[in-house]
């Protein structure tokens, strides 16, 4: 079943998305750091390749991704053809490029045999913390936006890891796979 996405859903899905599986709270970042980096620094690369690209767009690309996950949540699919432009959704590509099994064949090929794509519960689980990760970019962006202007958020993202990031084009992602029986003996030795 489709549904087609009005603005109202992509403004509403963050907040709904923060009730269901909560926030990071601040100073707890640590444990969510690479999923954060990978998916920042994909923002990045693609607003380097269009700089006409701003935080305006990444936000709608925020709602896009958080729409596109509670439709694998809830066995359906949205229709973004009325909220979708260029703009944003290579944004929102680059955001699910960096964590998403259904997006990234990579990702999928990383966790391997470990997940049941057809289980909600595991769905629920494992989309958890890059659901608080794109949580915490998205009020990342509008703090930036608004205090410095449409491209505020990456002025800001350029001077905290414009240079980890580098100047290759590749869309990273970054995982937690689920450590295997035999690996978690390993390092109990």
């Amino acid at each position: 079943m489709q549904k087609k996405v009005s603005r109202y859903m992509l403004d509403k899905i963050g907040s709904r998305m923060a009730k269901r599986f909560g926030t990071i709270p601040k100073g707890e970042e640590d444990p969510y750091y690479l999923q954060m980096y990978s998916m920042e620094g994909n923002l990045l690369k693609l607003h380097r390749r269009d700089p006409s690209k701003n935080g305006n767009d990444a936000l709608e690309a925020v709602g896009m991704c958080l729409l596109t996950v509670d439709g694998y949540l809830q066995d359906l699919e949205y229709d973004f053809s009325s909220v979708a432009n260029d703009k944003n959704s290579v944004f929102c590509r680059g955001l699910l490029m960096s964590f998403d099994p259904f997006t990234n064949e990579e990702v999928k090929e990383v966790l391997g045999s470990e997940y049941d794509w057809n289980a909600k519960k595991v769905k629920e689980e494992y989309y958890e913390a890059p659901i608080k990760c794109i949580l915490r970019i998205a009020k990342s962006i509008s703090l930036w936006t608004e205090e410095f202007g449409p491209n505020g958020y990456f002025i800001f993202m350029e001077d905290q890891i414009g240079k980890l990031v580098g100047d290759n084009d590749e869309l990273d992602f970054a995982v937690r796979a689920p450590l295997s029986e035999e690996l978690v003996r390993e390092l109990e030795k």
